[in-house]
Protein backbone atom coordinates (compact mmCIF):
# COMPACT_ATOMS: atom_id res chain seq x y z
CA UNK A 1 0.00 0.00 0.00
CA UNK A 2 1.27 3.29 -0.94
CA UNK A 3 -1.50 5.12 0.88
CA UNK A 4 -2.65 4.53 4.88
CA UNK A 5 -5.59 6.08 6.53
CA UNK A 6 -4.33 8.87 9.37
CA UNK A 7 -6.82 10.49 10.57
CA UNK A 8 -10.72 10.43 10.77
CA UNK A 9 -12.60 13.42 12.12
CA UNK A 10 -16.66 12.97 12.34
CA UNK A 11 -18.61 15.72 13.59
CA UNK A 12 -22.83 15.37 13.88
CA UNK A 13 -22.87 11.85 12.30
CA UNK A 14 -24.85 9.32 14.41
CA UNK A 15 -23.78 8.38 17.28
CA UNK A 16 -20.75 11.07 17.06
CA UNK A 17 -21.51 14.85 17.97
CA UNK A 18 -17.26 15.59 17.38
CA UNK A 19 -15.15 12.89 17.11
CA UNK A 20 -11.25 12.46 16.26
CA UNK A 21 -8.61 9.57 16.10
CA UNK A 22 -5.59 9.09 14.88
CA UNK A 23 -4.31 5.95 13.40
CA UNK A 24 -1.13 7.14 11.97
CA UNK A 25 -1.23 4.23 9.01
CA UNK A 26 -1.72 2.02 11.61
CA UNK A 27 -3.98 -0.92 11.97
CA UNK A 28 -7.01 -0.44 14.54
CA UNK A 29 -8.10 -2.52 16.68
CA UNK A 30 -11.29 -1.11 18.70
CA UNK A 31 -13.52 -1.94 21.90
CA UNK A 32 -16.67 -0.28 22.26
CA UNK A 33 -19.71 -1.13 24.31
CA UNK A 34 -23.09 -0.92 22.88
CA UNK A 35 -23.70 2.67 22.39
CA UNK A 36 -19.89 4.01 21.90
CA UNK A 37 -20.49 4.30 18.47
CA UNK A 38 -18.25 1.12 17.52
CA UNK A 39 -21.10 0.70 14.20
CA UNK A 40 -20.90 4.66 14.14
CA UNK A 41 -17.18 4.25 13.28
CA UNK A 42 -17.73 1.51 10.73
CA UNK A 43 -20.81 3.37 9.00
CA UNK A 44 -18.66 6.75 8.70
CA UNK A 45 -16.57 5.07 6.64
CA UNK A 46 -18.55 2.96 4.48
CA UNK A 47 -20.13 6.19 3.32
CA UNK A 48 -16.98 7.74 2.76
CA UNK A 49 -15.80 5.40 0.53
CA UNK A 50 -18.76 4.74 -1.17
CA UNK A 51 -19.77 8.43 -1.18
CA UNK A 52 -17.20 8.62 -4.64
CA UNK A 53 -18.55 6.85 -6.83
CA UNK A 54 -22.97 8.81 -5.83
CA UNK A 55 -23.93 11.96 -7.48
CA UNK A 56 -23.76 15.15 -4.93
CA UNK A 57 -27.57 14.65 -3.38
CA UNK A 58 -26.70 11.20 -2.98
CA UNK A 59 -24.49 12.15 -0.32
CA UNK A 60 -25.61 15.32 0.55
CA UNK A 61 -28.74 13.61 2.11
CA UNK A 62 -27.02 11.98 4.99
CA UNK A 63 -26.61 15.32 6.58
CA UNK A 64 -29.24 17.64 5.70
CA UNK A 65 -31.10 17.99 8.62
CA UNK A 66 -34.70 18.29 6.04
CA UNK A 67 -34.33 14.77 4.46
CA UNK A 68 -35.71 11.70 6.07
CA UNK A 69 -32.74 9.83 5.11
CA UNK A 70 -30.37 12.24 7.02
CA UNK A 71 -28.04 10.50 9.45
CA UNK A 72 -27.23 13.23 12.07
CA UNK A 73 -26.71 12.65 15.43
CA UNK A 74 -30.22 13.75 17.15
CA UNK A 75 -28.96 15.11 20.14
CA UNK A 76 -26.82 17.83 18.52
CA UNK A 77 -29.45 18.99 16.23
CA UNK A 78 -31.40 19.74 19.27
CA UNK A 79 -28.80 22.24 19.79
CA UNK A 80 -29.63 26.06 19.06
CA UNK A 81 -26.89 26.22 16.73
CA UNK A 82 -25.56 22.17 15.72
CA UNK A 83 -22.51 21.59 14.29
CA UNK A 84 -22.80 20.92 10.48
CA UNK A 85 -22.69 16.80 9.60
CA UNK A 86 -19.28 15.97 8.45
CA UNK A 87 -16.74 13.13 7.75
CA UNK A 88 -13.05 13.80 7.12
CA UNK A 89 -10.55 11.23 6.55
CA UNK A 90 -6.66 12.11 5.73
CA UNK A 91 -4.70 9.78 4.20
CA UNK A 92 -1.28 10.03 3.94
CA UNK A 93 1.64 8.72 1.27
CA UNK A 94 4.11 6.19 2.78
CA UNK A 95 6.73 7.57 0.23
CA UNK A 96 6.07 11.50 0.23
CA UNK A 97 4.77 11.30 3.67
CA UNK A 98 1.69 14.16 2.32
CA UNK A 99 -1.12 14.14 3.69
CA UNK A 100 -4.25 14.45 2.04
CA UNK A 101 -7.90 15.40 3.72
CA UNK A 102 -11.09 14.71 1.77
CA UNK A 103 -14.23 15.54 3.14
CA UNK A 104 -17.88 14.98 2.47
CA UNK A 105 -20.58 16.63 4.11
CA UNK A 106 -24.01 18.67 2.90
CA UNK A 107 -21.70 21.34 1.20
CA UNK A 108 -18.75 19.36 0.56
CA UNK A 109 -18.50 16.44 -2.06
CA UNK A 110 -14.77 16.47 -1.84
CA UNK A 111 -14.18 12.70 -2.82
CA UNK A 112 -16.85 12.89 -5.83
CA UNK A 113 -14.29 11.14 -8.79
CA UNK A 114 -11.41 10.99 -6.21
CA UNK A 115 -8.53 8.50 -7.88
CA UNK A 116 -7.36 7.80 -4.52
CA UNK A 117 -11.39 7.10 -3.13
CA UNK A 118 -12.73 5.30 -5.92
CA UNK A 119 -9.62 2.80 -6.33
CA UNK A 120 -9.81 2.51 -2.30
CA UNK A 121 -13.81 2.33 -2.33
CA UNK A 122 -12.96 -0.82 -4.73
CA UNK A 123 -9.89 -1.99 -3.13
CA UNK A 124 -11.49 -2.11 0.39
CA UNK A 125 -14.04 -4.97 2.09
CA UNK A 126 -16.75 -3.95 4.58
CA UNK A 127 -17.86 -7.06 6.53
CA UNK A 128 -20.17 -7.25 9.66
CA UNK A 129 -22.11 -10.21 11.59
CA UNK A 130 -25.56 -9.85 9.47
CA UNK A 131 -23.25 -11.88 6.93
CA UNK A 132 -23.09 -14.72 8.81
CA UNK A 133 -26.39 -14.40 10.10
CA UNK A 134 -27.97 -14.09 6.82
CA UNK A 135 -26.15 -17.20 5.41
CA UNK A 136 -27.21 -19.47 8.33
CA UNK A 137 -31.32 -18.53 8.73
CA UNK A 138 -32.88 -20.35 6.34
CA UNK A 139 -35.54 -22.48 7.29
CA UNK A 140 -35.52 -26.35 6.75
CA UNK A 141 -38.18 -26.37 3.82
CA UNK A 142 -36.15 -23.23 2.45
CA UNK A 143 -34.05 -23.44 -0.78
CA UNK A 144 -29.97 -22.06 0.11
CA UNK A 145 -30.60 -18.99 -1.75
CA UNK A 146 -27.80 -16.36 -1.14
CA UNK A 147 -28.94 -14.14 -3.74
CA UNK A 148 -30.50 -11.44 -1.17
CA UNK A 149 -27.40 -11.59 0.97
CA UNK A 150 -24.99 -11.19 -1.81
CA UNK A 151 -26.45 -8.33 -3.23
CA UNK A 152 -26.08 -6.62 0.11
CA UNK A 153 -23.13 -7.85 1.23
CA UNK A 154 -20.31 -8.77 -1.41
CA UNK A 155 -21.90 -7.31 -4.37
CA UNK A 156 -20.81 -3.37 -3.77
CA UNK A 157 -16.97 -5.15 -3.40
CA UNK A 158 -17.13 -7.75 -6.78
CA UNK A 159 -14.98 -6.11 -9.69
CA UNK A 160 -14.93 -7.41 -13.25
CA UNK A 161 -12.36 -8.14 -15.40
CA UNK A 162 -13.97 -6.21 -17.94
CA UNK A 163 -13.55 -3.11 -16.17
CA UNK A 164 -17.09 -2.76 -14.70
CA UNK A 165 -18.46 -2.08 -11.67
CA UNK A 166 -20.96 -5.06 -11.20
CA UNK A 167 -23.18 -3.33 -8.46
CA UNK A 168 -23.21 -0.43 -10.67
CA UNK A 169 -24.61 -2.43 -13.59
CA UNK A 170 -27.21 -4.01 -11.51
CA UNK A 171 -28.33 -0.90 -10.26
CA UNK A 172 -29.21 0.05 -14.20
CA UNK A 173 -31.71 -3.13 -14.24
CA UNK A 174 -32.59 -3.99 -10.56
CA UNK A 175 -35.71 -1.76 -11.30
CA UNK A 176 -37.32 -4.27 -13.52
CA UNK A 177 -38.47 -1.37 -15.71
CA UNK A 178 -37.06 -1.17 -19.59
CA UNK A 179 -39.08 2.04 -19.74
CA UNK A 180 -39.59 4.23 -17.78
CA UNK A 181 -40.65 6.99 -19.64
CA UNK A 182 -42.96 4.66 -21.82
CA UNK A 183 -41.68 5.99 -24.64
CA UNK A 184 -43.58 4.32 -27.74
CA UNK A 185 -42.80 3.27 -31.29
CA UNK A 186 -38.63 3.40 -32.17
CA UNK A 187 -37.74 4.94 -28.95
CA UNK A 188 -39.96 2.03 -26.84
CA UNK A 189 -38.43 -0.70 -28.80
CA UNK A 190 -34.58 0.64 -28.31
CA UNK A 191 -35.21 0.78 -24.09
CA UNK A 192 -36.57 -2.93 -23.94
CA UNK A 193 -33.26 -4.01 -26.29
CA UNK A 194 -31.14 -1.77 -24.55
CA UNK A 195 -32.23 -3.48 -21.01
CA UNK A 196 -32.28 -6.50 -21.99
CA UNK A 197 -28.70 -6.26 -22.91
CA UNK A 198 -27.75 -4.49 -19.76
CA UNK A 199 -29.39 -7.44 -17.97
CA UNK A 200 -27.66 -9.94 -20.13
CA UNK A 201 -23.92 -8.12 -19.63
CA UNK A 202 -24.77 -8.34 -15.65
CA UNK A 203 -25.72 -11.81 -15.37
CA UNK A 204 -22.43 -12.64 -17.72
CA UNK A 205 -20.63 -10.71 -14.89
CA UNK A 206 -22.17 -11.99 -12.14
CA UNK A 207 -21.86 -15.61 -13.24
CA UNK A 208 -18.40 -15.23 -13.52
CA UNK A 209 -17.56 -13.84 -10.22
CA UNK A 210 -19.45 -15.87 -8.37
CA UNK A 211 -17.38 -19.19 -10.44
CA UNK A 212 -14.37 -17.09 -9.21
CA UNK A 213 -15.13 -16.91 -5.96
CA UNK A 214 -16.89 -20.32 -5.39
CA UNK A 215 -13.23 -21.67 -6.59
CA UNK A 216 -11.24 -19.37 -4.50
CA UNK A 217 -13.87 -20.26 -1.36
CA UNK A 218 -12.71 -24.17 -1.58
CA UNK A 219 -9.15 -23.07 -1.36
CA UNK A 220 -9.56 -21.40 1.60
CA UNK A 221 -11.56 -23.93 3.19
CA UNK A 222 -9.16 -26.55 2.53
CA UNK A 223 -6.16 -24.01 3.65
CA UNK A 224 -7.74 -23.08 6.81
CA UNK A 225 -10.34 -25.03 8.49
CA UNK A 226 -10.90 -28.65 6.85
CA UNK A 227 -7.41 -30.09 8.82
CA UNK A 228 -9.65 -32.35 11.18
CA UNK A 229 -12.77 -33.00 9.18
CA UNK A 230 -14.12 -36.60 9.51
CA UNK A 231 -15.62 -35.88 5.83
CA UNK A 232 -14.22 -33.97 3.15
CA UNK A 233 -16.34 -30.84 2.68
CA UNK A 234 -16.76 -29.99 -0.76
CA UNK A 235 -18.62 -27.00 -1.23
CA UNK A 236 -20.08 -24.96 -4.19
CA UNK A 237 -21.68 -21.23 -5.04
CA UNK A 238 -23.21 -21.16 -8.55
CA UNK A 239 -25.82 -19.14 -10.59
CA UNK A 240 -28.93 -21.43 -10.99
CA UNK A 241 -30.80 -18.70 -12.22
CA UNK A 242 -29.28 -16.23 -14.53
CA UNK A 243 -31.09 -12.73 -14.37
CA UNK A 244 -33.05 -12.11 -17.36
CA UNK A 245 -35.46 -9.78 -19.39
CA UNK A 246 -37.87 -11.11 -21.82
CA UNK A 247 -40.28 -9.47 -24.13
CA UNK A 248 -40.62 -6.17 -25.95
CA UNK A 249 -42.94 -4.33 -24.27
CA UNK A 250 -45.40 -3.68 -21.71
CA UNK A 251 -47.35 -6.70 -22.09
CA UNK A 252 -44.99 -9.62 -22.94
CA UNK A 253 -42.26 -8.32 -20.50
CA UNK A 254 -40.47 -10.25 -17.66
CA UNK A 255 -37.31 -9.98 -15.54
CA UNK A 256 -35.92 -12.98 -13.66
CA UNK A 257 -34.29 -12.17 -10.68
CA UNK A 258 -30.68 -14.06 -10.03
CA UNK A 259 -30.66 -17.10 -8.24
CA UNK A 260 -27.60 -17.98 -6.24
CA UNK A 261 -27.61 -21.54 -4.70
CA UNK A 262 -25.01 -22.63 -2.03
CA UNK A 263 -24.17 -26.45 -1.68
CA UNK A 264 -21.96 -28.96 0.15
CA UNK A 265 -20.91 -32.93 -0.27
CA UNK A 266 -19.08 -34.83 2.16
CA UNK A 267 -17.01 -36.99 0.84
CA UNK A 268 -18.92 -37.10 -2.65
CA UNK A 269 -22.35 -37.18 -0.40
CA UNK A 270 -24.33 -34.43 -1.44
CA UNK A 271 -26.13 -32.59 1.98
CA UNK A 272 -29.64 -31.06 0.42
CA UNK A 273 -30.08 -28.61 3.67
CA UNK A 274 -26.70 -27.56 4.70
CA UNK A 275 -28.32 -25.24 7.16
CA UNK A 276 -30.14 -28.22 8.87
CA UNK A 277 -27.18 -31.00 8.92
CA UNK A 278 -24.21 -28.65 9.91
CA UNK A 279 -23.74 -26.67 13.74
CA UNK A 280 -23.00 -23.52 13.65
CA UNK A 281 -19.65 -23.34 13.60
CA UNK A 282 -19.12 -25.25 10.71
CA UNK A 283 -22.07 -23.05 8.97
CA UNK A 284 -19.88 -19.85 9.53
CA UNK A 285 -16.39 -21.58 8.28
CA UNK A 286 -18.09 -22.37 5.57
CA UNK A 287 -19.40 -18.64 4.98
CA UNK A 288 -15.75 -16.81 6.37
CA UNK A 289 -14.36 -18.89 3.45
CA UNK A 290 -17.07 -17.17 0.88
CA UNK A 291 -16.90 -13.82 2.20
CA UNK A 292 -13.11 -13.62 2.58
CA UNK A 293 -12.70 -15.29 -1.15
CA UNK A 294 -15.09 -12.74 -2.35
CA UNK A 295 -12.09 -10.34 -0.76
CA UNK A 296 -9.37 -12.08 -2.57
CA UNK A 297 -10.66 -12.37 -5.91
CA UNK A 298 -10.47 -8.33 -5.98
CA UNK A 299 -8.60 -7.77 -8.96
CA UNK A 300 -8.61 -3.50 -8.14
CA UNK A 301 -5.16 -2.30 -7.26
CA UNK A 302 -5.31 0.46 -4.93
CA UNK A 303 -2.80 2.54 -2.66
CA UNK A 304 -5.59 2.52 -0.08
CA UNK A 305 -6.72 -0.54 0.84
CA UNK A 306 -9.12 -1.04 4.33
CA UNK A 307 -10.47 -3.94 5.61
CA UNK A 308 -13.02 -3.26 7.84
CA UNK A 309 -14.93 -5.73 10.29
CA UNK A 310 -17.54 -4.98 12.73
CA UNK A 311 -18.75 -8.17 15.12
CA UNK A 312 -17.24 -10.38 12.52
CA UNK A 313 -17.32 -13.56 15.00
CA UNK A 314 -19.91 -13.37 17.45
CA UNK A 315 -21.58 -16.84 16.98
CA UNK A 316 -17.87 -18.50 16.87
CA UNK A 317 -16.68 -20.18 20.59
CA UNK A 318 -13.41 -18.06 21.24
CA UNK A 319 -11.02 -21.01 19.98
CA UNK A 320 -12.35 -20.64 16.83
CA UNK A 321 -12.54 -16.91 16.97
CA UNK A 322 -8.97 -17.17 17.58
CA UNK A 323 -8.58 -19.39 14.62
CA UNK A 324 -9.63 -16.73 12.14
CA UNK A 325 -7.81 -14.03 13.92
CA UNK A 326 -4.63 -15.99 13.27
CA UNK A 327 -5.88 -15.69 9.22
CA UNK A 328 -6.19 -12.27 9.47
CA UNK A 329 -2.74 -11.17 11.08
CA UNK A 330 -1.31 -13.77 7.97
CA UNK A 331 0.37 -13.06 4.70
CA UNK A 332 -2.92 -12.95 3.65
CA UNK A 333 -4.52 -9.84 4.39
CA UNK A 334 -0.87 -8.21 4.56
CA UNK A 335 -2.13 -5.60 1.81
CA UNK A 336 -4.93 -4.10 4.12
CA UNK A 337 -4.92 -1.60 6.76
CA UNK A 338 -7.03 -4.05 9.10
CA UNK A 339 -9.93 -1.98 11.58
CA UNK A 340 -11.69 -4.46 13.42
CA UNK A 341 -14.21 -3.34 16.21
CA UNK A 342 -16.15 -5.36 18.82
CA UNK A 343 -18.25 -5.23 21.65
CA UNK A 344 -16.80 -7.98 23.79
CA UNK A 345 -14.27 -7.12 25.84
CA UNK A 346 -12.66 -10.62 26.20
CA UNK A 347 -12.25 -10.74 22.52
CA UNK A 348 -10.33 -7.22 22.30
CA UNK A 349 -8.17 -8.88 25.13
CA UNK A 350 -7.76 -11.62 23.26
CA UNK A 351 -6.84 -10.44 19.85
CA UNK A 352 -4.31 -7.81 21.26
CA UNK A 353 -2.59 -10.74 22.56
CA UNK A 354 -2.35 -12.70 19.76
CA UNK A 355 -1.05 -9.50 18.17
CA UNK A 356 2.00 -9.67 20.55
CA UNK A 357 5.13 -8.40 19.98
CA UNK A 358 3.81 -6.51 16.27
CA UNK A 359 2.16 -4.42 18.42
CA UNK A 360 3.55 -1.17 17.13
CA UNK A 361 1.69 -1.88 13.79
CA UNK A 362 -1.43 -1.43 15.57
CA UNK A 363 -3.93 1.54 17.61
CA UNK A 364 -5.74 -0.24 20.49
CA UNK A 365 -8.84 1.87 21.17
CA UNK A 366 -11.35 1.86 23.53
CA UNK A 367 -14.65 4.09 22.97
CA UNK A 368 -16.22 5.93 25.54
CA UNK A 369 -19.28 8.25 26.31
CA UNK A 370 -22.75 8.15 24.18
CA UNK A 371 -24.50 9.89 22.05
CA UNK A 372 -26.35 12.16 23.87
CA UNK A 373 -22.58 13.27 25.08
CA UNK A 374 -19.65 12.78 23.69
CA UNK A 375 -17.98 9.82 22.71
CA UNK A 376 -13.95 9.92 22.47
CA UNK A 377 -11.29 7.43 21.63
CA UNK A 378 -9.10 6.60 24.49
CA UNK A 379 -5.69 4.20 24.03
CA UNK A 380 -6.89 0.96 26.06
CA UNK A 381 -3.61 0.28 28.06
CA UNK A 382 -2.83 -4.05 28.98
CA UNK A 383 -2.28 -4.81 33.08
CA UNK A 384 1.35 -4.46 32.31
CA UNK A 385 1.18 -1.16 30.84
CA UNK A 386 -1.26 0.11 33.47
CA UNK A 387 1.39 -1.25 36.20
CA UNK A 388 4.41 0.52 34.55
CA UNK A 389 2.09 3.79 34.35
CA UNK A 390 1.79 3.35 38.37
CA UNK A 391 5.37 2.59 38.91
CA UNK A 392 6.53 5.87 36.96
CA UNK A 393 4.04 7.90 39.16
CA UNK A 394 5.36 6.22 41.90
CA UNK A 395 2.42 4.28 43.15
CA UNK A 396 3.52 1.00 44.16
CA UNK A 397 0.62 -0.79 45.37
CA UNK A 398 -1.74 -0.01 41.93
CA UNK A 399 1.44 -0.97 40.22
CA UNK A 400 1.84 -4.62 42.19
CA UNK A 401 -2.15 -4.77 41.72
CA UNK A 402 -2.30 -4.73 37.97
CA UNK A 403 1.14 -7.07 38.17
CA UNK A 404 -0.64 -9.03 39.83
CA UNK A 405 -3.46 -9.09 37.47
CA UNK A 406 -1.12 -9.56 34.49
CA UNK A 407 0.32 -12.11 36.02
CA UNK A 408 -3.26 -14.28 37.05
CA UNK A 409 -3.52 -13.87 32.60
CA UNK A 410 -0.76 -14.86 31.84
CA UNK A 411 -0.52 -18.04 33.84
CA UNK A 412 -4.06 -19.13 32.77
CA UNK A 413 -3.01 -18.63 28.64
CA UNK A 414 0.39 -20.77 29.74
CA UNK A 415 -1.34 -23.68 31.66
CA UNK A 416 -3.73 -23.60 28.81
CA UNK A 417 -1.16 -23.50 26.27
CA UNK A 418 0.72 -26.70 27.91
CA UNK A 419 -1.67 -28.58 28.45
CA UNK A 420 -3.15 -28.12 25.13
CA UNK A 421 -6.90 -27.37 26.60
CA UNK A 422 -9.01 -24.52 27.36
CA UNK A 423 -9.88 -24.40 31.42
CA UNK A 424 -13.03 -25.12 32.76
CA UNK A 425 -15.31 -21.83 31.75
CA UNK A 426 -16.33 -19.79 35.23
CA UNK A 427 -13.77 -21.69 37.47
CA UNK A 428 -10.86 -20.02 38.92
CA UNK A 429 -7.41 -21.15 39.79
CA UNK A 430 -4.49 -19.28 41.52
CA UNK A 431 -2.03 -17.59 40.24
CA UNK A 432 0.04 -20.39 41.94
CA UNK A 433 -1.46 -23.63 40.63
CA UNK A 434 -1.71 -22.65 37.18
CA UNK A 435 1.88 -21.67 37.02
CA UNK A 436 2.59 -25.25 38.86
CA UNK A 437 0.23 -26.48 36.54
CA UNK A 438 2.36 -24.99 33.78
CA UNK A 439 6.01 -26.27 34.67
CA UNK A 440 5.11 -29.79 35.41
CA UNK A 441 3.27 -30.47 32.17
CA UNK A 442 6.38 -27.95 30.41
CA UNK A 443 9.44 -30.75 32.11
CA UNK A 444 6.97 -34.02 31.20
CA UNK A 445 9.05 -34.22 28.53
CA UNK A 446 12.18 -33.05 29.66
CA UNK A 447 14.75 -34.83 31.56
CA UNK A 448 13.85 -33.89 34.56
CA UNK A 449 17.67 -34.80 36.54
CA UNK A 450 19.46 -32.94 34.36
CA UNK A 451 17.69 -29.96 34.06
CA UNK A 452 17.56 -29.52 38.18
CA UNK A 453 20.76 -30.61 38.41
CA UNK A 454 22.49 -29.15 35.68
CA UNK A 455 20.90 -26.96 33.21
CA UNK A 456 18.70 -24.73 35.52
CA UNK A 457 19.94 -21.15 35.58
CA UNK A 458 22.61 -21.80 33.11
CA UNK A 459 22.07 -19.59 29.78
CA UNK A 460 21.76 -20.67 26.51
CA UNK A 461 25.28 -18.84 25.78
CA UNK A 462 26.81 -20.64 28.20
CA UNK A 463 25.49 -24.79 27.89
CA UNK A 464 28.62 -25.36 25.51
CA UNK A 465 30.56 -24.91 28.57
CA UNK A 466 29.42 -27.49 30.89
CA UNK A 467 31.53 -30.01 28.95
CA UNK A 468 35.17 -29.99 27.05
CA UNK A 469 35.30 -28.03 24.23
CA UNK A 470 37.23 -30.79 22.45
CA UNK A 471 38.22 -34.50 23.10
CA UNK A 472 41.60 -34.28 23.84
CA UNK A 473 40.91 -35.76 27.40
CA UNK A 474 40.03 -38.68 26.29
CA UNK A 475 42.71 -38.97 23.88
CA UNK A 476 45.56 -39.27 26.50
CA UNK A 477 43.53 -41.77 28.78
CA UNK A 478 45.57 -44.98 28.37
CA UNK A 479 43.10 -46.66 29.75
CA UNK A 480 40.89 -46.41 27.47
CA UNK A 481 40.94 -48.43 24.33
CA UNK A 482 40.45 -47.09 21.10
CA UNK A 483 36.67 -48.54 20.98
CA UNK A 484 35.90 -46.95 24.13
CA UNK A 485 36.88 -43.68 23.00
CA UNK A 486 35.16 -44.07 20.40
CA UNK A 487 31.78 -44.39 22.06
CA UNK A 488 32.32 -41.79 24.42
CA UNK A 489 33.19 -39.17 21.61
CA UNK A 490 29.82 -40.10 20.15
CA UNK A 491 28.35 -39.77 23.08
CA UNK A 492 29.66 -37.03 23.94
CA UNK A 493 28.92 -35.34 20.87
CA UNK A 494 25.13 -35.97 21.15
CA UNK A 495 24.87 -35.07 24.76
CA UNK A 496 26.78 -31.39 23.14
CA UNK A 497 24.12 -31.39 20.54
CA UNK A 498 21.24 -32.28 23.22
CA UNK A 499 22.76 -28.89 25.33
CA UNK A 500 22.69 -26.86 22.78
CA UNK A 501 19.29 -28.42 20.49
CA UNK A 502 16.46 -25.47 20.31
CA UNK A 503 13.84 -28.46 21.92
CA UNK A 504 15.08 -26.90 25.02
CA UNK A 505 13.12 -23.66 24.55
CA UNK A 506 10.80 -25.17 26.95
CA UNK A 507 13.94 -25.03 29.59
CA UNK A 508 13.19 -20.97 29.03
CA UNK A 509 9.61 -21.25 29.84
CA UNK A 510 9.98 -23.69 32.79
CA UNK A 511 12.79 -21.03 33.78
CA UNK A 512 10.38 -18.05 33.60
CA UNK A 513 7.91 -19.88 35.45
CA UNK A 514 10.26 -20.23 38.05
CA UNK A 515 11.13 -16.84 38.44
CA UNK A 516 7.53 -15.89 38.42
CA UNK A 517 6.57 -17.80 41.40
CA UNK A 518 9.53 -17.40 43.30
CA UNK A 519 8.62 -13.70 43.54
CA UNK A 520 4.80 -14.28 43.69
CA UNK A 521 4.43 -14.33 47.94
CA UNK A 522 6.77 -11.21 48.09
CA UNK A 523 5.38 -8.99 45.25
CA UNK A 524 2.16 -10.43 43.85
CA UNK A 525 0.35 -11.71 47.01
CA UNK A 526 -2.05 -9.04 47.66
CA UNK A 527 -2.20 -10.59 51.65
CA UNK A 528 1.61 -9.99 51.96
CA UNK A 529 0.77 -6.16 51.21
CA UNK A 530 -0.66 -5.65 54.49
CA UNK A 531 2.08 -6.23 56.71
CA UNK A 532 4.31 -3.99 58.38
CA UNK A 533 7.11 -4.29 55.60
CA UNK A 534 6.56 -1.41 52.90
CA UNK A 535 6.82 -3.11 49.03
CA UNK A 536 9.81 -1.11 47.23
CA UNK A 537 9.27 0.24 44.16
CA UNK A 538 12.86 -1.90 42.94
CA UNK A 539 11.15 -5.13 43.89
CA UNK A 540 8.05 -4.52 41.90
CA UNK A 541 10.24 -3.26 38.57
CA UNK A 542 12.13 -6.96 39.02
CA UNK A 543 8.88 -8.59 39.10
CA UNK A 544 7.65 -6.74 36.07
CA UNK A 545 10.46 -7.54 33.96
CA UNK A 546 9.90 -10.93 35.43
CA UNK A 547 5.91 -11.04 34.07
CA UNK A 548 7.55 -8.93 30.70
CA UNK A 549 9.96 -11.93 30.50
CA UNK A 550 6.60 -14.99 30.71
CA UNK A 551 4.80 -12.83 28.05
CA UNK A 552 7.29 -12.68 25.98
CA UNK A 553 8.37 -16.76 26.28
CA UNK A 554 4.94 -17.45 25.97
CA UNK A 555 4.46 -15.63 22.46
CA UNK A 556 7.53 -17.18 21.19
CA UNK A 557 6.61 -20.49 22.36
CA UNK A 558 3.01 -20.36 20.60
CA UNK A 559 4.63 -19.68 17.08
Amino acid sequence: MKAHLHHIAICNFKAFREFQLKLEGRHLLVYGANGAGKSSLYWAIYTFLQSARKPHGGVAKYFDPSDTQNLLNLHEQKEATPKPGEIALTLRDTATRNDTTYRISRADHGTFNQPAILKGDLASDFITYRFFFGFSHFRNSEKFDLWPLFEKEILPFCVSTSGGVPAEMWNEVKSGNPNPTASRGLGGAYSYDEFKRKADNFAGVLTSAVAAISTEAQKFYDTHFAAGDPAKVTLKLAVTTRPSATGSNQNDFKFTLPVIEFGIQLDGTTVTKPQSFLNEAKLTQLALSVRFAASLINLHESDLKLLVLDDLLVSLDMSNRMQVVDILLSDTFANYQKIILTHELGFFREFRRRIGSDHADWRFIRLQGNAADNIEARSEKSDLEKAEDYLNGHDIEEAAMFLRKAAEDTAKRYREWAEGKALPPGKFFSLTVNLRAARTKLIAGMPVALYERALKGVPKAHRSLLLSADDSDLDTNAALSPKDKGILKSKRNALRNALNDDGWAKMDAVEAVDRVLEMTERVLNPAAHGSSTPLYEEEVRRAKSLIDRLERVLLEAQK
